[in-house]
């Protein structure tokens, strides 16, 4: 049984594309076999089977910008034909072996290409086939981008229908096969690195069984003789991007056990139920890394051109400003975008004695409520999302995910108003003291109130795409607003007010300050642990905890800089009136 992500819309979420048989595709006029003495149209199977390696087959979409038409092209052709998979018995080593190989029409991953074979086997400590009737299996491995993972029979991750079927959660759009439902690292040599989706909810798949025979067929008449294909079953692309080859070209065709033995792993990378920074980072990485490459090779003169511009505009942006005579010492003063950068680097240092602790708390706080949120949710309530799959209820998920994230921007909100109140007494030219800060906080909170309404109205719209350019408007018309409030003392709305009033005299100045400190403070985290989790094999909670420290680092050292920003501001506000 194959259990696959849930897809109601059409081009929506979830996974459009089932097993089928590869006769759905054979044969059809809009598929094309490509090949180096010419092009065939409607290919058969004995075509497939005396075509070369250099040949490819060719669908009909653009495996690199495919839109919906790849799922709407596997609809007309899965009419009259049911979900279906291959079956192969074969014996090798001692052992009879049972292997089931997945073809599909698209695959959606980061590594798009047309056409996709995936398997899973199951392994039988017995010499014959009539003696494998008779017994148990002793092993299971499903493959995934690499090698593959392992279970044992009976072993409890391995869910069984009726007590003898493997059930398969194939990864959404990767197709990789996994034991349960869960978010996972999906890392491979040919495919990259990227994060497959089983999670609930899911369809149940019993697919139809078409028995193949064990050895590659020679006769080109056999209705099997497409495996004697040595060429690609889709389009030709740069890279990862090709289709893949068939399943007699996989040494697990050949050598089942030794390519377990090989490359087979007790078990897979799960990402935690609520996503980590690290993790959160990752996957947005490398999807946004994989669409723009994906980009690059369908418009390599445009995407390149783009890319070739913001890179001139940031360097001419930077040519333009001041960067010298920040004048740290004075807090209240007009600076420019890189005299106020300056500053705030050099004043942090300055204030190094006051901001570690700070920025311990910071860190200890928002990692001790993120793993007693991770835990809660672990060892909460459970619910059955299938039959099979009994899983972590949403709701207790949510609601626990719900108050891990205030609290985090609560401590966030306070030790912001702290920083500020330090950046205020050194303007007055007192020696800053974390806990006089820490009193006036707690004596004036409108501050606090103020950071957290923005990270609620500007997060919101950030997460609801569409309101992303919305978002980006109050990030830089509220940038000030927290300052205004703690350094004018003004209520919360007029707090607000004000900050939009100081905003609009310099906006683009007020947008370049603003957009680099805000996102700087919210990415460096997530950036660096995502960047950790591509290129080493630590623990993701290693990955996480350094992603954590660089964000309490950063975090003091951005507030700072947009207190520069008000007071700058405010100083061409007076000169103006």
């Amino acid at each position: 049984m194959l259990v696959v992500r849930k897809h109601t819309t059409p081009c929506g979420d979830g996974e459009p594309y089932l097993p089928i048989s590869v006769d759905a595709v054979l044969g059809r006029q809009d598929v094309t076999l490509r090949t180096p003495h010419g092009t065939i149209d409607a290919p058969t199977a004995s075509q497939l089977a005396t075509a070369g390696p250099d040949s490819y087959l060719d669908l009909p979409g653009n495996a690199l910008r495919p839109g919906c038409s790849y799922e709407k092209w596997y609809d007309q052709i899965r009419e009259g034909h049911s979900p279906s998979i291959y079956a192969r018995v074969v014996t090798d080593q001692g052992h009879v072996v049972v292997q089931y190989w997945f073809y599909y029409v698209y695959n959606d991953w980061n590594d798009r290409h047309e056409s996709d074979w995936e398997m899973i086997q199951v392994d039988f400590d017995v010499p014959t086939v009539a003696a494998a009737l008779r017994t148990e299996p002793v092993q299971t491995a499903y493959a995934q981008h690499e090698g593959s993972e392992v279970a044992d029979w009976g072993e409890d991750k391995l869910r069984l229908v009726d007590g003898t079927h493997p059930v398969v959660y194939p990864g959404q759009g990767s197709h990789a096969s996994y034991y349960s439902q869960e978010h996972w690292l999906g890392r491979g040599a040919a495919t990259g690195f990227g994060c497959d989706n089983t999670t609930a909810p899911g369809t149940q798949i019993r697919p139809q069984v078409i028995l193949l025979p064990s050895t590659v067929p020679t006769d080109p008449n056999d209705p099997f003789a497409w495996l004697a294909f040595t060429g690609h079953w889709g389009e030709k692309q740069p890279t990862f991007n090709n289709g893949p080859t068939g399943p007699a070209t996989k040494t697990q065709w050949s050598t089942p056990i030794a390519w377990v033995d090989d490359e087979g792993r007790p078990a897979s990378v799960d990402l935690p139920q609520v996503p980590t920074m690290a993790t959160t980072a990752f996957c947005g990485m490398v999807s946004q890394g994989s669409t723009l490459f994906l980009k690059l090779l369908a418009q390599p003169v445009l995407t390149g051109g783009l890319i070739l511009a913001a890179v001139a505009l940031a360097i001419w942006l930077a040519a333009r400003t001041k960067w010298r005579r920040s004048a740290p010492g004075t807090v209240d003063r007009e600076r420019s975008v890189g005299q106020i950068l300056a500053a705030m680097f050099a004043i942090a240092w300055r204030l190094t004695a006051q901001l570690l602790p700070v920025a311990g708390v910071l860190f200890v706080s928002t990692y001790i409520v993120r793993t007693l949120t991770r835990l809660a949710i672990h060892i909460g309530p459970k619910g059955t999302i299938t039959d099979l799959d009994p899983g972590v209820n949403a709701w207790w998920t949510w609601v626990i995910a719900g108050i891990g994230w205030v609290l985090v921007a609560i401590i966030d909100a306070v030790c912001a108003a702290i920083v500020l109140d330090l950046l205020e007494q050194l303007r007055d030219g007192h020696t800053p003291d974390v806990r006089a800060a820490a009193r006036e906080v707690n004596e004036h909170r409108t501050p606090v109130y103020v950071f957290l309404v923005t990270v609620l109205l500007v997060g919101t719209a950030f997460i609801t795409f569409w309101l992303a350019p919305l978002a980006l408007v109050m990030l830089t018309l509220w940038s000030v607003a927290m300052a205004a409030a703690a350094v004018e003392e003004r209520p919360l709305r007029a707090a607000f007010k004000r900050s939009a009033q100081l905003v609009r005299t310099r906006p683009v100045k007020s947008a370049i300050v603003a957009m680099l400190l805000v996102l700087t403070a919210a990415g460096v985290g997530p950036v660096i642990g995502g960047a950790l989790l591509l290129l080493t094999g630590w623990p993701i909670w290693i990955e996480d905890l350094i992603g954590g420290l660089m964000t309490a680092v950063v975090i003091p050292a951005a507030v700072i800089g947009l207190g520069l920003l008000f007071f700058d501001l405010r100083r061409r506000a007076d000169q103006t009136q």
